[in-house]
Order: C-alpha cells, then sequence, then structure tokens
C-alpha cells in the first residue's frame, strides 16, 4: 500500500507529461503567451488549432496504441519493453509529421509547425538508438520543449526566460519520476534530455 501511494505522484506526472502530449502543451503555452500574431495563430480559430493538435499528435495515436495493447502487440501501456517500443515510435512520428503537414497546407501557426517538425525528427532519432540502447523518450520531449523555448526566445523579441526556466523545472520533475518509477537508469534520463534539447535547439538556430 505504501509503495503504490509512493509510486502515484510519478506515474500521474508520467501520464500528465507523457511525450504524445507535448506537441499540446507546447501549444498551450504559445497561446498563453499571447503574441498570437507573430506566430501567424488567428486569435478566432485558436482552440480549434490547439483542438487539433491534441486531436491528431496525441489521441489518435494514444488509441492506435491502446488498441495495439489490448491486441497483446505490446505488454503494456508504459511500454516498458525496448524491443516494443519501435511500433509506437513510429506511430507517434507519423501522426506528429501529420500535425505538420495540416499546419502548413492550412498556412498557420508555421513557427509551431516547425516544432512539430522537429518532433518528428527526435521521434525518428529516437527510433534508431532505440534499437541498441533504451533512451528516455519522455526526457527526450522535455529536452526538446525546452530547446524550443531556448531557440524561440532568438525569434521573439518577448522574455521568455520563465517560461524556459519553468520547462528546465518540470523536466526535473519528469525525470524524477521516470527515475523513481525506475523506468530508466540516469544516463538514460540524461542523454534524453540533451538529445532532445540539442536537436530542436539546433533546429531553431536554423530558423534563426
Amino acid at each position: 500500500m505504501v509503495n503504490k501511494t509512493v509510486n502515484t505522484f510519478p506515474k500521474t506526472i508520467s501520464v500528465i507529461f507523457h511525450p504524445l502530449l507535448i506537441p499540446t502543451w507546447a501549444f498551450l503555452v504559445v497561446i498563453a503567451q499571447g503574441n498570437l500574431h507573430f506566430f501567424q495563430i488567428p486569435p478566432h480559430a485558436k482552440w480549434l488549432i490547439a483542438a487539433m493538435v491534441f486531436t491528431i499528435s496525441a489521441a489518435v495515436p494514444a488509441m492506435i496504441i491502446l488498441l495495439m495493447y489490448r491486441l497483446k502487440m505490446i505488454s503494456a501501456l508504459s511500454i516498458p519493453i525496448k524491443e516494443e517500443r519501435a511500433a509506437p515510435i513510429i506511430i507517434s512520428a507519423l501522426f506528429f509529421y501529420l500535425t505538420y503537414y495540416l499546419l502548413k497546407h492550412l498556412q498557420i501557426a508555421p513557427i509551431f509547425g516547425f516544432y512539430m517538425l522537429g518532433a518528428t525528427t527526435l521521434a525518428i532519432l529516437s527510433l534508431f538508438i532505440n534499437l541498441w540502447w533504451k533512451i528516455s523518450l519522455h526526457l527526450t520531449a522535455m529536452g526538446g520543449l525546452v530547446g524550443a523555448f531556448t531557440g524561440l526566445s532568438l525569434l521573439v523579441h518577448d522574455n521568455y526566460l520563465t517560461t524556459v526556466i519553468s520547462a528546465v523545472l518540470l523536466a526535473g520533475v519528469v525525470a524524477y519520476s521516470r527515475l523513481k518509477l525506475s523506468a530508466h537508469n540516469p544516463l538514460q534520463v540524461y542523454a534524453g534530455f540533451l538529445t532532445g534539447f540539442g536537436l530542436m535547439y539546433f533546429l531553431f538556430e536554423i530558423l534563426h
């Protein structure tokens, strides 16, 4: 009973900041910042776009992964076995790219679309790393979020320092949670964060 209670917090954090949900959180932060004109997000459509991002990048792939679990194609929804992660990662990459494609086709939120392209690239990179090593996908996503906001600060005149610091602190909480659940060792967690941060920051440097 005590062990269950102790694990409740890290499990909750792992769900709230699941890699599939990070793009949605990123878009909500962009909305909260209020600089919709710079991001070319129509104010009247911001919540509709947020719903689209959530549905395509999170809800649909999550349902497919749930179906895979029901069909016993994966042993658990948390996908703890390295060999079972390839298909879910590919599914994530496909729907991340679809989100990017739709945003580009609709000619809205091009900078966020660029972030989704970066998320797709990260997923593909994680897929190749996963062939020989179980890198933390949670921290890869969180590192990508921090890298994107850090790179974004080069493009926007608004002060993103608070956003970047908040994202770093959240990444620390997620890292603690993954370690507490024994989902990864420290090296896999640190490598995930640095991989996500490095790639996404590099991409935003190119955009700059």
